[in-house]
């Protein structure tokens, strides 16, 4: 039976394990942001992870205990920013390409619910070009390309462009 919550502290070492397996390429990842280990680090993990943080919010999918997907929203409580928010870290792993995508949109499920309880007009995410299951899953979620972002993240000596995509509340809701 699968199950989702909120990530915490407590649940650090399980969440770190799942980022770590994603970067080791070992599951699914849809909107990602670190490419290598020395991008994670426990001490991040844990600000991210902790109660009183106001900007992010991380939720897992749990199956027999196991953490199995999780996904970060990134919310912003300047002034003027309050409407939009970024996911970050959508990742799932499962037996099939098709376990995964519903652990995916489990996970997706529950960020636009959250969204829409923090009146969230604004949704945005960004992509590696070469994610093109991501990009797939994104599209069926009505997510559009706003932008590719060429040299958006450089890793040593290495570059890495993205595609940003938005999702419009206000758009999709009337639609």
């Amino acid at each position: 039976m699968r199950h989702i919550r909120y990530l915490t502290v407590e649940d650090l070492s399980m969440y770190y394990s799942l980022l770590l397996q994603g970067v080791q390429q070992k599951l699914e990842v849809y909107a990602w942001k670190y490419q290598n280990e020395q991008s994670i680090s426990q001490q991040l993990i844990k600000y991210i992870l902790d109660i009183h943080n106001n900007h992010y919010t991380v939720i897992g999918v749990f199956e027999n205990n196991e953490l199995v997907g999780s996904a970060t929203l990134i919310h912003d409580q300047s002034y003027g920013l309050t409407h939009k928010a970024i996911i970050e870290n959508l990742c799932a792993k499962g037996i099939d390409h098709s376990e995964r995508d519903q652990i995916a949109n489990l996970l997706m499920q529950r960020l636009f619910q959250i969204c829409k309880e923090k009146e969230i007009e604004i949704l945005l995410t960004s992509l590696i070009s070469n994610n093109i299951s991501g990009k797939v899953f994104f599209s069926q979620l009505n997510f559009e390309t706003l932008v590719l972002e060429h040299h958006a993240r450089k890793y040593g000596d290495r570059y890495v462009d993205e595609h940003w995509l938005i999702y419009n509340f206000l758009e999709n809701d009337l639609g």
